[in-house]
C-alpha cells in the first residue's frame, strides 16, 4: 500500500485506458457494472448512460434514469441487448466512449413445479397399520478430531489498496482484488460519499473502479471475497483526512456471515 502527498503536474484531458466493458448475466433480474479504467489531470468527473439495443442492431435508446454504474435489467430489456456510454470530463476536455452490447437478455428459468400430493388411504383399511419392533441402535458422537477444518482459498485473496492524501479524505489511485476465478467479490461502503452502497462482481481478479475517486472522510468500505467450502478474505478500510485509511483484515468462515481472526496455519 502506498501513499503519499498530493504532487502538483501539469494538466491532461480524460482518456481512457481500458473498457468500458459490462460484468454480469443480462438475465431479467440480474444486476450489471460497468468496468473501465481512465487517466486525466484534474481528475475527470463520469458519467454512464445505459441504452437498450435491437439483437441485430447497435443503434441503441437510451433507458430513463439509468445512469449509475450498476444497472438492474428489467422485464422491458426481455429480447434486447444493453449497452453503456461513459463520459469523462475535466477542464481540459470531454471524452465519451460506449462498450460493446451484451448478449440478448433472457427471462430467469421458471420455479420447480409443486410436489404431488400424497395418494389417497384405501377406504376399506381401518384403524393404524401394525407395530413392528425396531431393535434399538446406538451411534457414538462424532469426535471433533475427525471434523476436517475448512482450507482456506488458493491462492488466498489480497486486497489492494493505493493513493494519496487529500483535503477532508483520500484520493483512490487504485483498489483491486487478486484471487482464484471462482471466487465472488462484495464491496459495501458505508458514509455519505459512496458513489454506490453495492457493488457484486462474480470472478477475480478484479479493479473496483467506482471507488477509484476521492472518498472523503468518515466513509468505509468492506469487501468480501467468498467462495463455497473454502475460507475467504474480508478487509475493510476507514478513510480518513491528511493519514492512510484505518485497514483492517479478517477471514470469513463457510457458512458464518460475521468475518473472525483467521485461523493458524
Amino acid at each position: 500500500m502506498l501513499w503519499s502527498p498530493a504532487v502538483a503536474g501539469a494538466d491532461s484531458k480524460p482518456a481512457f485506458v481500458t473498457g468500458p466493458a459490462i460484468v454480469g448475466t443480462p438475465l431479467v433480474g440480474s444486476t450489471l457494472a460497468v468496468v473501465a479504467t481512465w487517466t486525466g489531470d484534474p481528475v475527470p468527473t463520469v458519467k454512464y448512460a445505459w441504452g437498450r439495443c435491437p439483437p441485430t442492431s447497435n443503434t441503441c435508446t437510451k433507458i430513463d434514469k439509468a445512469d449509475a454504474v450498476q444497472y438492474t435489467v428489467t422485464a422491458a430489456d426481455l429480447g434486447y441487448r444493453l449497452a453503456v456510454q461513459v463520459t469523462l470530463t475535466n477542464k481540459k476536455g470531454t471524452i465519451t466512449a460506449a462498450s460493446p452490447p451484451t448478449a440478448v437478455v433472457t427471462a430467469p428459468p421458471p420455479p420447480p413445479p409443486p410436489a404431488p400430493p400424497p395418494p389417497p388411504q384405501d377406504p376399506g383399511l381401518t384403524g393404524p397399520p401394525p407395530l413392528v419392533p425396531i431393535a434399538p441402535s446406538v451411534t457414538s458422537a462424532p469426535s471433533a478430531s475427525k471434523t476436517p477444518r475448512p482450507a482456506l482459498m488458493r491462492p488466498f485473496p489480497v486486497v489492494r489498496i493505493r493513493g494519496y492524501f487529500a483535503p477532508n479524505g483520500a484520493r483512490i489511485t487504485l483498489l483491486a482484488v487478486r484471487g482464484p476465478r471462482s471466487a465472488q467479490i462484495r464491496v459495501r461502503c458505508l458514509g455519505l460519499g459512496c458513489p454506490v452502497a453495492t457493488l457484486a462482481l462474480s470472478s477475480a481478479p478484479a479493479r473496483l473502479h467506482p471507488f477509484e475517486r476521492f472518498l472523503p472522510a468518515g466513509t468505509r468500505l468492506q469487501i468480501s471475497v467468498a467462495r463455497p467450502g473454502r475460507i475467504g478474505k474480508y478487509a475493510s478500510f476507514l478513510i480518513r483526512a491528511h493519514r492512510a485509511p484505518i485497514r483492517t483484515d479478517r477471514c470469513l468462515l463457510p457458512g458464518r456471515s460475521r468475518p473472525t481472526r483467521c485461523p493458524a496455519s
